[in-house]
Formats: C-alpha cells, sequence, structure tokens
C-alpha cells in the first residue's frame, strides 16, 4: 500500500467515532478490500508494540483505533467520550443509574431514537443486551468499564454526574416562546 494511503486508513481510524467495515474504510482510502486488510493487520502489529500507545480493534468485522487499556487512566480526562452523541450519553448515564434496565423504560423515557442508540451501544461493545420477554434487558460491559477507564460503579456515577453538569453549562439558552427568528438573516427579534 502506498504510503499516503496508509496514512489515510490510519487517519480514517483515528478519527471515526465508532468502529468502521473493510467496506467503510475502503470507500475513504479507495482501495480493495483484501489490500485494507493486509494494511490493518499490519499496522496492528506495528501498534502492538510496547512503546506505542494505541491499538486496532477488530470485533465482529468491524475495526477502531483506541488508546491501550494501560493508558486509558491517565488519559480518558483529555477528551472524555468526546465521541458520543448527547443522545447515547443520555442512555448510557440511565443504564448506569438502573442497570439492568429495560429497552421498553429507556424508549418510554426518551421516545423511538433509544431503539437506534441502544444498537449503537451494543455495536461499540459498551452494553450488553439480552432478551428479556418482548424488550431487552440492558447491562454495562466489562468493554464499557475500561473504554472509560472506570474502576467501580461509584466512579461511573460521579462521571455521568460531572458530564451532566458539564453539559448544562456549555448548552446554549434555548430561545422562550416570546422569541422569534425571521427571514433568511436569522434576525432574533424579541417581543
Amino acid at each position: 500500500m502506498e504510503v499516503q494511503k496508509r496514512a489515510l486508513l490510519e487517519a480514517a481510524l483515528f478519527q471515526a467515532n465508532k468502529p468502521l467495515t473493510l467496506e467503510e474504510i475502503a470507500q475513504v482510502v479507495a482501495l480493495p478490500q483484501d489490500e485494507i486488510e493486509r494494511s490493518l493487520d499490519e499496522l496492528a502489529a506495528e501498534l502492538r508494540a510496547e512503546h506505542r500507545g494505541v491499538e486496532i480493534l477488530e470485533v465482529e468485522g468491524k475495526y477502531e483505533m483506541r488508546v491501550k487499556p494501560a493508558h486509558v487512566q491517565k488519559v480518558a480526562h483529555l477528551t472524555p467520550h468526546a465521541d458520543l452523541s448527547r443522545g447515547l450519553l443520555k442512555v448510557l448515564s440511565m443504564i448506569v443509574y438502573k442497570q439492568p434496565i429495560t429497552q421498553s423504560d429507556i424508549v418510554k423515557t426518551i421516545g423511538n431514537r433509544a431503539y437506534d442508540y441502544v444498537k449503537e451501544l451494543t455495536d461499540r461493545g459498551l452494553v450488553r443486551a439480552e432478551k428479556h420477554g418482548r424488550t431487552k434487558r440492558l447491562e454495562l460491559t466489562e468493554q464499557f468499564m475500561t473504554y472509560f477507564g472506570i474502576r467501580s460503579r461509584n466512579d461511573l456515577i460521579e462521571m455521568f454526574r460531572k458530564q451532566e453538569a458539564d453539559e448544562a453549562q456549555a448548552a446554549p439558552p434555548t430561545p422562550s416562546t416570546d422569541e422569534k427568528i425571521n427571514g433568511e438573516d436569522g434576525v432574533r427579534e424579541v417581543s
């Protein structure tokens, strides 16, 4: 694989906010999947060296680059869960506080988007979903604990409380019902 394509492969894995299939990587790198698979194996072997801080994982045909477990605790504070959307974090926080919890309970609270969130969380290996009657019973996985660098459930709850407080401070104010935005120029008029 040429150097530029190899660099693009590495950049795609680094930047992606979810594990990528060979097909998704092939679309970015514009190479056949068998060549990408060989390059992924080579890159993964290079990253296994003790002096490297990241690794490539392949889970169920999807690839991701992440910090090695030995280093997660020391660097997690630098970009805590930056790749998780607000909706995913909301579902995770519900699972943290109430696990085990059923998917139907989350749907009642959040709405039908919860199905997509639960699927993404299970695809990432952060949540385990088991059939429970007509719904699913959801629990956190060990991979979740490793991903967030968490040692205990209390650490976990404290982390989510901090995240929710940070988001509440950073959220832009929502316009009141007395405010409206007119026209294409986006000028806000307050009545």
